[in-house]
């Protein structure tokens, strides 16, 4: 049953736990090279003693191992995922797959990981390009990941990991990325579909799934790149495309702040970074918002404090009140920045609830 900490409803989606803000790729879109906080790894028993507090309060019902970072280079991810399972915490992990090697998935397989997000992005050879993976080349990384979904095919069929490999769109590149007006992944429909069936063969052929081929294709045909996509490739295996965002290089550029808008963060999801510090959301690349330390605090008490209160009722009454949030939701000109902290309304209040098939104030 749904309880609250002041204005917020508990359990919260999702517990974003970052393990570290380490990176072997530094991709264009991502804000990794704009990061100024010191990198580093989450101590072994942090992780323990957060999960700890996640399974004796249930709090939050995911906890997702990724703010920035590649989760992968942890030498403990796969005693962390463990853990959880043995605290009955579920746990999603959002990698590159560039250091999954098909033992670490098996593990991560047998150790319960509920989904496995693998953040394919760049299709081809030439958007690949953006991915800064040094000597790494596209041929290798799409062999690499071909190669890890054949052996999750393999899995023993009672597994409970779902994957999901994700790709970006990019058709409003010069209005939603304007200084970067050279930055394309996926323009155009025709481009969409065209990549996504490429990766459902070379996934699916040769396999005991192959025969699901034509029915994943005709989902293809209906994908559209000015939209969220997900199309089911083979059991437990979704495709899911997105429009890439301004993440990279929103801060960089002048910006007139937002002061109306909603922002689910705090209420849908928050952060706790590698070293302890909470975050007001998963977006929050650089601990602007950080307030206190878990190892001084409890997820509960930081909930309940005064600077946390206070900007979820902002958002509830459509107020945007923290300097961070209104830096976040403003954006470069008066008519974008109009727009985004009135779309945010619009997306967040209406549209969303009307997809996920529920209206609420």
């Amino acid at each position: 049953m749904n309880s609250h900490i002041g204005v917020i409803r508990v359990p919260i989606q999702r517990l974003h736990l970052e393990i570290t803000n380490i990176c072997n790729f530094c991709c264009d879109f991502c804000p990794n090279a704009n990061m100024t906080r010191p990198k580093g790894m989450m101590p072994l028993d942090l992780a323990k003693s957060i999960l700890d507090e996640v399974s004796r309060t249930r709090i939050v019902n995911l906890v997702l191992f990724h703010v920035m970072g590649e989760p992968t280079l942890h030498p403990h991810l796969v005693e962390m995922a463990e853990y959880a399972r043995s605290r009955n915490v579920d746990v999603c992990l959002t990698t590159n797959a560039s250091r999954l090697s098909e033992d670490m998935l098996a593990a991560l397989c047998r150790a319960g990981v509920k989904h496995i997000i693998i953040s394919l992005q760049t299709p081809d050879d030439q958007s690949f390009a953006m991915r800064g993976a040094n000597d790494l080349s596209f041929d290798e990384y799409a062999r690499r990941i071909t190669s890890l979904v054949h052996c999750f095919f393999m899995q023993p069929s009672k597994t409970e990991t779902a994957i999901s490999i994700d790709f970006l769109t990019s058709p409003l590149r010069r209005l939603v990325v304007p200084l970067m007006e050279e930055f394309s992944i996926i323009d155009t429909t025709r481009k969409l579909r065209q990549h996504l069936a490429t990766w459902a063969r070379r996934m699916l052929e040769g396999t005991a799934f192959e025969r699901g081929l034509p029915e994943t294709l005709r989902q293809i045909r209906r994908a559209t790149v000015f939209r969220e996509n997900r199309i089911a490739v083979a059991p437990r295996l979704t495709f899911h495309t997105r429009i890439v965002g301004d993440w990279a290089n929103h801060f960089q550029r002048p910006i007139l702040q937002a002061r109306v808008g909603y922002c689910p963060g705090l209420q849908e999801n928050f952060g706790i970074l590698w070293n302890g510090d909470f975050v007001f959301c998963c977006t929050d690349f650089d601990g602007r918002t950080s307030t206190a330390n878990f190892r001084e605090m409890s997820i509960a008490d930081y909930l309940s404090t005064d600077i946390v209160q206070q900007t979820v009722a902002g958002f509830r009454s459509f107020q945007v009140r923290h300097p961070h949030c209104r830096l976040c939701m403003g954006d470069s000109s008066l008519l974008k920045s109009l727009g985004k902290q009135l779309g945010s309304i619009l997306y967040f209040k209406l549209l969303k609830n009307i997809k996920s098939g529920k209206l609420r104030a």
